[in-house]
């Protein structure tokens, strides 16, 4: 196995200290353009920060609802106006903090979208090829969007998460379910060490399933954010 990326979706809503530590701990940071949470702002100083560590940068974008999470999902056309605004913004302003933008990774709603909605998965792939220079995307781990993205030319990073837990086919539970988020941080550490170990991942019901990942995400609205990724920092090396 290469090297683990640890990567946290950042420039939300967390306040600026908080920011600044946990990008301290991650070798990637998934940056909000300014929609779902945050502002542009925020965006400008997250990427600041990014630059001073060192940390690959990714463009975030979603669904401009609070959260960006558990809307319906937008038309075809819709999704093609809202990545091409946020991404535009993004890498407008990442130009001028001077840092490239190495990869995008799809917020909330919209990361689960192209692994249902071919459409939309089209739409997101022919916006990524048509980037100057061209990025990367992280996606999730086994899925169906990673195979098809790849198979169109496209470097993708495969991703796992540490906060959040399984379905026995692989994908994230709902935030909605019970336990679906992770929020102690022996439990998370653990179930990545087996994951290191085996390479399978427990899943519900007290099965596991094999994955295959290059970075694994903390979201830094979980309750133990830092800790957890304090831990896995010095679980990986």
């Amino acid at each position: 196995m290469g090297v683990l990326v640890l990567n946290c979706d950042l420039g939300e809503d967390e306040c600026v200290a908080q920011t600044e530590r946990l990008m301290a701990l991650v070798g990637a940071a998934n940056i909000c353009c300014g929609a779902h949470a945050g502002s542009l702002e925020k965006t400008r100083a997250t990427l600041a920060l990014a630059k001073r560590y060192g940390v690959l940068v990714g463009a975030h974008p979603g669904l401009a609802v609070a959260g960006g999470r558990g809307a319906a999902l937008p038309s075809a056309a819709a999704f093609d106006a809202l990545l091409c605004d946020q991404l535009e913004s993004f890498t407008r302003i990442a130009a001028e903090v001077g840092v490239p933008v190495s990869y995008v990774k799809l917020h909330g709603t919209l990361y689960h979208a192209v692994e249902q909605a071919p459409e939309l998965a089209e739409i997101f792939l022919q916006r990524i090829q048509s980037m100057q220079p061209s990025v990367a995307i992280f996606a999730l781990a086994g899925g169906t969007f990673a195979a098809h993205a790849r198979a169109s030319g496209i470097r993708v990073w495969e991703e796992l998460f540490a906060d959040r837990s399984y379905t026995a086919d692989g994908q994230l539970m709902p935030r909605g379910q019970a336990d679906a988020v992770i929020d102690e941080v022996a439990v998370a550490v653990a179930r990545i060490q087996q994951w290191l170990e085996s390479g399978k991942m427990a899943v519900e019901g007290g099965q596991s399933i094999s994955l295959k990942g290059e970075t694994l995400c903390v979201h830094s609205d979980s309750p133990q954010a830092l800790p957890l990724l304090a831990s896995l920092r010095r679980l990986i090396g």
